[in-house]
């Protein structure tokens, strides 16, 4: 899945990854943005747990997904359509911001009302929450531009090498399931780092601490761009996989607001523009 990224991504996420790391770290804060809604709702409001606010749970720290941008507030894809899904439900957005080993658990925990932070819809995870689909999504392996150990991608070249990903990402599952690998083949497990989020693991990256990180396609693609080659994408994107908005567990009446205000945005083409101003019109997911 090859992306293409547009120039109103410019200079903005820079401070993803020079400086968002201090940001991420937190294991919470409240109140980061607020958004009004735009529109008279086309759906009922659910029961939700601050009136007049859809609050989000995000890490911010999957560009170009989702981010904080050069004025420290959220944005991304994913902000944009969190907004749109929210002003269909006649609703503001709130944002909670948290490492994304705690997504679930802040939600769990009834601090937010829905997680919109590249949470792949997974069978595990499908267990505990109710996920709306709304992007389509893959894994990559990113390298430096020298790439001493010589990695070629998801495959028996990571053997041995020092790998780097998210704590309780997709990433960090893959480099676990490849390093079970590289042993039943009689080479050496990966030298798993797990970090609180991928723009630290991009950061040992680039200062040659670790050989690769393994995250999403969509963040790979786009610091391959914004470092000019520095760092680059190691072979073909794998597993693809879709993202959804997550909602406690038999949160019936919250899911189904959800999914209708999703169709919404959808059909009104308001989504596809969403899509296609952040260069992500191949991640379109399609609701039935």
């Amino acid at each position: 899945m090859q992306m293409k990224f547009s120039r109103r991504m410019g200079t903005a996420v820079a401070l993803a990854f020079f400086a968002s790391a201090a940001l991420s770290a937190c294991s919470s804060s409240t109140g980061e943005t607020e958004t009004s809604p735009s529109k008279e709702p086309v759906v009922t409001t659910p029961t939700i747990i601050s009136d007049g606010k859809l609050t989000v749970c995000a890490s911010f720290s999957n560009p170009p997904d989702n981010f904080k941008n050069d004025s420290n507030e959220p944005d991304g894809a994913e902000i944009d359509i969190a907004k749109a899904i929210a002003g269909e439900m006649g609703l503001a957005v709130d944002y909670k911001q948290y490492s994304f080993s705690g997504l679930i658990p802040a939600l769990q925990a009834s601090q937010c009302d829905v997680i919109m932070s590249s949470l792949y819809i997974k069978p595990e995870r499908e267990e505990v929450v109710d996920f709306v689909p709304y992007l389509q999504s893959g894994s990559a392996v990113m390298v430096s531009a020298a790439n001493a150990q010589g990695v070629t991608g998801y495959n028996d070249t990571l053997c041995g090498r020092k790998v780097a990903a998210a704590n309780g990402s997709t990433g960090a599952s893959n480099a676990q399931t490849q390093s079970g690998a590289c042993e039943a083949g009689g080479k050496s497990a990966i030298d798993l780092t797990l970090t609180e989020n991928t723009t630290d693991a991009l950061h040992q990256l680039q200062a040659g601490q670790v050989d690769a990180v393994l995250s999403t396609t969509e963040l790979v693609d786009y610091y391959a761009k914004k470092t000019e080659g520095e760092l680059e994408r190691a072979g073909d994107s794998f597993s693809p996989i879709t993202i959804g908005a997550a909602t406690q567990k038999g949160s019936a009446e919250l899911h189904d607001a959800l999914s209708t205000a999703f169709k919404s945005i959808v059909e009104s083409g308001e989504y596809g523009s969403i899509l296609d101003e952040w260069g992500l019109s191949e991640t379109a997911v399609h609701p039935s």
